[in-house]
């Protein structure tokens, strides 16, 4: 019997396998994979949650994707649904949006007192993943703002 939702997920779960690939060349070949459905708004729901199942699972991807910003518009803008997951993480540990913002390149910034405590993360109680993943895109951010510094 044939079922909507199993395809949906299929299609999310080829998504988040191209997405993880790191290939932009592929994610053209995914949207237009994706073009066999119908309504458009189904295909934005399929990337949004694509990328939101690899910020949720993969922080070299989620870095990639920073880096990549604008490959899968205009169905999504990527920087949007990464900086709304991570958003969710810090809110949830109780941070407030004064604590922390991104980057004109899309990076996160914590503020300073903050960032030292993140690095211990032991006052963090996040699962290991998600702790990687903000220290992923904070890494970086620290790196590149001291080689503009220089």
């Amino acid at each position: 019997m044939y079922s909507y939702s199993q395809d949906f997920e299929m299609t999310i779960n080829i998504a988040i396998a191209l997405l993880k690939d790191q290939n932009v060349n592929n994610l053209s070949i995914l949207k237009n994979f994706l073009s066999f459905i119908p309504n458009p708004n189904h295909i934005k729901q399929v990337l949004i949650k694509a990328v939101q199942a690899v910020v949720n699972t993969c922080p070299q991807t989620t870095l990639w994707l920073l880096q990549h910003p604008h490959c899968l518009e205009p169905e999504v803008n990527v920087r949007d649904v990464i900086h709304q997951e991570i958003s969710n993480k810090l809110l949830f540990l109780g941070l407030t949006l004064e604590d922390f913002t991104f980057d004109s390149e899309g990076y996160l910034v914590l503020v300073d007192s903050l960032k030292a405590e993140l690095l211990k993360s032991s006052k963090f109680p996040l699962p290991n993943e998600d702790i990687t993943l903000i220290l992923t895109v904070l890494r970086h951010s620290d790196l590149d703002q001291k080689e503009h510094q220089e």
